[in-house]
């Protein structure tokens, strides 16, 4: 709970968190004309100022750990936007974190998990961007854009028990092609001449929004996998980006895997599959298949079965998919569906 007298909630609330994932595709399909990560143009520099997003924003990220390279569990970690609060005369965005274990088993390992819920306020003006945990009195620095090369990292990334990044430098700073301009990025690294990670304006880490890269033997690691604002890609990373974690996680992707997701049965299968819907949900309204650049296939619903079945079948190439569902109440959920030849 927010502090009385001290943090005054300001009703900002996402009513529909589940991102739309056609939007979301589509601006995958036009990150063709918007450079992907890696492609940086190191030239393309530019003095503006690029703020993070204003509202509706969401920060995906995939979080793996391998117990000493024998089993292996992953998750999906998902940042939004919650809302405003009003924090000793400033106002800052509320983020709140969801974390789903989508495949292997907890009894191997836990991957990390994201930093957590806090407060973020970016100042604009001296283009630094600051964070703040709940019971805590003062703001650390979360990025801070006007570093160059050389310089050492400060503030939440060194000085915070989760990160305490002591040796991060500076190892260079260029821009890459977002937001249809050139947005600063600075790469950091803690050897001469490597870049382990960096941060971009208006997105933050490559790490994540608030995460760290978490080396324990080569076990532990978190990257960004996509940000989206108002349902639209904002960036990816990869030219085969993961879009699932910046979408509405459903229940049943907590247990998903190519191997047997949650609600769909049989998976993989050879285009012919089970649905079985959330017990409660609303009706369902339509569906769709996604590739995960974006292509949306046909779907067909053969039959409905008992109660919250429906069989249904696709003709696809080999590969995993996600499909999307979306039902009477406005809600939206996901399930990632593997076609075997």
């Amino acid at each position: 709970m927010i502090e009385a007298g001290r943090f005054s909630r300001v009703s900002d609330k996402n009513k529909e968190r589940a991102a739309r994932l056609g939007q979301l595709l589509l601006g995958a399909l036009r990150m063709a004309i918007v450079c992907i990560w890696p492609c940086s143009l190191a030239v393309g520099q530019t003095s503006a100022y690029h703020p993070f997003p204003d509202s509706n924003a969401v920060w995906g990220m995939s979080s793996t750990c391998n117990y000493d390279m024998t089993c292996g569990t992953n998750a999906y970690i998902r940042d939004f936007y919650d809302g405003d609060t009003l924090i000793d005369g400033h106002v800052y965005k509320v983020v709140s974190e969801q974390y789903h274990i989508i495949d292997g088993s907890a009894d191997c390992c836990n991957p990390d998990y994201g930093g957590g819920a806090c407060f973020l306020r970016d100042d604009t003006v001296s283009k630094i961007v600051y964070i703040r945990f709940q019971g805590t009195m003062d703001d650390l620095v979360l990025y801070d854009f006007n570093m160059v090369t050389g310089d050492t990292v400060k503030g939440y990334f060194s000085d915070h028990d989760y990160c305490s990044f002591e040796n991060a430098i500076v190892q260079s700073v260029d821009s890459i092609f977002i937001y249809g301009s050139y947005v600063r990025r600075i790469n950091i690294g803690f050897v001469d001449g490597v870049t382990d990670f960096s941060f971009i304006e208006g997105v933050g880490s490559t790490n994540g929004l608030k995460t760290c890269i978490l080396f324990a033997n080569g076990e532990i690691s978190i990257h960004l996998d996509c940000v989206t604002v108002d349902g639209e890609l904002l960036y990816a990373y990869g030219n085969n980006p993961n879009i699932l974690p910046c979408g509405e996680l459903p229940v049943g992707m907590q247990d998903a895997s190519i191997g047997g997701v949650a609600g769909v049965t049989p998976n993989p299968s050879a285009g012919r599959f089970t649905l079985q819907l959330p017990f409660g949900q609303a009706a369902l309204k339509d569906l769709q298949l996604f590739t995960l650049q974006g292509r949306a296939l046909p779907v067909e619903v053969v039959t409905h079965g008992s109660p919250g079945e429906i069989s249904v079948s696709v003709h696809a190439p080999a590969g995993v998919y996600a499909l999307r569902l979306r039902f009477a109440d406005g809600s939206t959920q996901f399930a990632k569906v593997a076609l075997r030849p």
